[in-house]
């Protein structure tokens, strides 16, 4: 028996845990690393703009939620995955949570697609979350304990107009995280995925959305913001050890489609 972890049935407390966030930049990165931080967890930072995340850093520690690692990363290059991890475990000697969050959309008829944009999209997202697993989980394997956060989308479960190659990676990620569930459940490191629907970040800008389609997407309904996702984040982490959150799809109240 683990004496460090809670009786059964008792919210974890996550102070002192150490999570790695990618694409922790902006949007739900950002305000995931941000709860993360506020619940006492060491967040090590991760993105290819450490501008920004020297800035997250210093906010973190300024409102007395410690010093963050800020790490240079892009998660399509494994040498830099590696080192991410390997620069968190050296850094507070383990892992407890990784949030494979890094990832963005583009959206575009199939045959009007820029393929620069599909293979740059598709080796972020698919490639770079196999790449973060790949050298991520391992550390937890060690300990017999962890979580895993894979940030999915609506759009892994219901194939939009214009988002072919978009949907197409978010399948692949809700697959990956199912697939990796399977392989470390049995090992007591906990998987949960999460989908959001519309939320409101930079995302939208870089996708390339045309007037419109959030609006039929909402159809009047508030859009989520990041840290709406946060919260959802932090509350499958502080679950009970005895069970796990596999999935959650989070959407807008009144948000039918997708």
């Amino acid at each position: 028996m683990d004496t460090n972890q809670p009786p059964s049935g008792m919210l974890q407390d996550l102070h002192e845990q150490v999570a790695l966030v990618t694409g922790a930049s902006s949007g739900i990165g950002q305000a995931v690393a941000k709860a993360l931080a506020q619940r006492g967890v060491h967040v090590a930072l991760a993105a290819r703009r450490t501008d920004r995340l020297q800035a997250l850093s210093e906010e973190l520690a300024s409102d007395g939620h410690g010093e963050a690692l800020v790490l240079a990363c892009d998660v399509r290059d494994p040498d830099q995955v590696q080192a991410a991890v390997r620069q968190t475990v050296e850094r507070w000697e383990h892992l407890d949570i990784l949030v494979a969050n890094a990832g963005f959309g583009y959206r575009a008829s199939l045959v009007d697609g820029d393929i620069a944009r599909w293979k740059d999209m598709i080796d972020t997202n698919v490639y770079g979350l196999l790449l973060t697993l790949k050298y991520g989980v391992p550390p937890m394997l060690e300990r017999k304990r962890g979580h895993v956060i894979v940030t999915s989308s609506v759009a892994g479960r219901m194939p939009t107009l214009g988002g072919s190659a978009y949907c197409g990676s978010k399948f692949a990620a809700t697959a990956i995280a199912d697939v990796l569930r399977q392989e470390v459940g049995p090992q007591g490191v906990r998987v949960t995925t999460i989908e959001p629907g519309v939320v409101i970040s930079e995302f939208q800008e870089v996708a390339g959305y045309t007037p419109g389609i959030l609006e039929n997407m909402l159809k009047g309904a508030t859009p989520l913001q990041p840290e709406d996702i946060a919260r959802a984040v932090v509350f499958a982490i502080e679950q009970p050890v005895h069970y796990a959150i596999s999935e959650m799809v989070v959407r807008p109240t009144g948000q039918a489609f997708p």
